[in-house]
């Protein structure tokens, strides 16, 4: 209120003076000149009392925070308060408000060199190669190790992808990865690098993952380079191991069950003796079952399977596997059922891969459905297609999980124990070797359904 009350004053004071003059001129002549000179004398005083008092101030003022902008948000030296005691008061605001505005973003620059050193001590721990680039492939960040495997030079400036990879394999895998519109790519690469005598082929798995560029907002992708040669390495001796212990296994297994099978039949049999013998039998079935998942699964994954079709009927195949699964279902208190479906289903297929595939299936969901449950094998057709359904009221799989469960030696933390993890992958192989597909629904706490599709008539690969 006193500055607006004496700007007011003082601007009053400087625009009369000129009408005051002019009255004086024109009224009594001479008489005037001397009040005359006055007005304009206070006209002048007035004027420059605002430019001293305020004018001055606000232009100083305006430079200083002109010049505060363009140094980086850095105040080289407070102002110094003059003119009014309502101007110094704006300026000493001025001056706190500048200073707080400029340790704010010290502050904020020192987190911010903070946080990148800590992401970039963080990517070069890791093993693996780490990239990320914009939507046109070029380098916006990476760890030493990415330029190493993709052998680009460190002192390039311009970096992109696959342009700038100097390591031949990788190019085509980028090239594609960079084309792809897909959520999350996956590809493996093999480089034979040198070694001690001869050469070595190291293996990487190349995963990608789009991301959003805030400043762009375009997807930029982050890249995973893996060195995966010695997880090769183990998953092969891993799967040797198996086929020789699986083989060495059928034998005395076969005899088990022969001789398991020749007591049931010669001999008369208690209750009790009656019991161990069926668990006997359901113990080399289920072992004699995990023994086939192994070699399947090697078969399928090497491309040496191949299938011996004939003309089968969904309900009938539906059928053998509830003869064989119900003993098992009501020991345990559940309720297995598998309803025909109206009339015949016929199609083509390998009837023991395919009952196989629906065993392993009934058996998981027998598996993990509580007692009380209850669990369904059921099937149908349409659009030129059977389809299989095995739905269970079992504790359910994580969203998460849902792709993962049909990968090899997959297995939920709570049933790492229970098998080998083959038995889903194995599943997923054999439908897709008869050209169908295989899927998962599943809500935490409410069951599962895995249902899968066969086409009524293919054409031998």
């Amino acid at each position: 209120m006193k500055l607006n009350f004496r700007l007011s004053l003082t601007i009053t004071a400087a625009a009369a003076a000129p009408l005051a003059v002019f009255a004086l001129w024109s009224s009594s002549g001479g008489a005037g000149y001397a009040a005359a000179a006055a007005a304009v004398l206070a006209s002048f005083f007035s004027v420059r009392a605002v430019l001293r008092g305020m004018g001055r101030p606000l232009e100083n003022m305006s430079e200083t925070v002109k010049s505060f902008r363009t140094s980086d948000y850095k105040l080289a030296s407070p102002l110094p308060k003059t003119g009014w005691p309502e101007t110094a008061e704006l300026i000493s605001s001025l001056n706190r408000l500048m200073l707080e505005l400029s340790a704010y973003r010290a502050f904020h620059l020192n987190q911010v060199v903070e946080e990148r050193a800590k992401a970039q001590a963080l990517i070069e721990t890791i093993s693996d190669a780490i990239l990320l680039v914009d939507d046109r492939g070029r380098l916006i960040h990476s760890n030493k190790l990415a330029l190493k495997v993709l052998k680009v030079p460190e002192e390039e400036q311009d970096i992109s992808l696959p342009a700038s990879v100097g390591e031949e394999p990788f190019r085509p895998v980028l090239a594609a990865l960079m084309d792809s519109s897909d959520n999350y790519v996956k590809a493996e690469v093999a480089v034979l690098g040198s070694g001690q005598g001869s050469p070595v082929e190291r293996d990487y798995r190349v995963m990608s993952r789009q991301f959003q560029m805030a400043a762009f907002k375009r997807p930029g992708r982050v890249i995973v380079i893996r060195d995966v040669t010695v997880e090769k390495e183990i998953e092969s001796a891993r799967e040797t191991f198996f086929h020789m212990i699986t083989h060495d296994m059928r034998a005395p297994l076969t005899s088990i069950q022969g001789y398991a099978q020749l007591l049931e039949k010669d001999l008369p049999l208690s209750a009790r003796s009656g019991k161990c013998l069926h668990a006997i039998m359901n113990s080399s079935v289920r072992l004699n079952g995990m023994i086939e998942d192994i070699l399947n699964t090697i078969k399928l994954e090497k491309g040496d399977m191949k299938l011996s079709t004939e003309e089968l009927d969904a309900n009938a195949l539906c059928g053998r596997v509830f003869e064989l699964y119900e003993p098992l279902a009501a020991r345990k208190n559940i309720a297995l059922s598998a309803p025909a479906a109206p009339g015949p289903l016929p199609f083509k297929g390998d009837g023991r891969l395919l009952e196989r595939v629906i065993s392993n299936l009934v058996g998981n969901s027998l598996k993990f459905t509580p007692s009380g449950g209850r669990v369904i094998l059921s099937c149908g057709g349409g659009a030129g297609t059977v389809v299989f359904s095995v739905s269970d009221t079992g504790p359910g799989i994580p969203p998460d999980r849902h792709k993962e469960v049909f990968d090899k030696y997959s297995q939920l933390e709570e049933h790492k124990y229970m098998g080998f993890g083959l038995g889903l992958a194995m599943c997923k192989m054999a439908v897709e070797l008869h050209g169908g597909d295989i899927s998962l629904e599943s809500q935490e706490g409410k069951g599962s359904k895995f249902t899968f599709t066969i086409p009524e008539a293919r054409k031998d690969a």
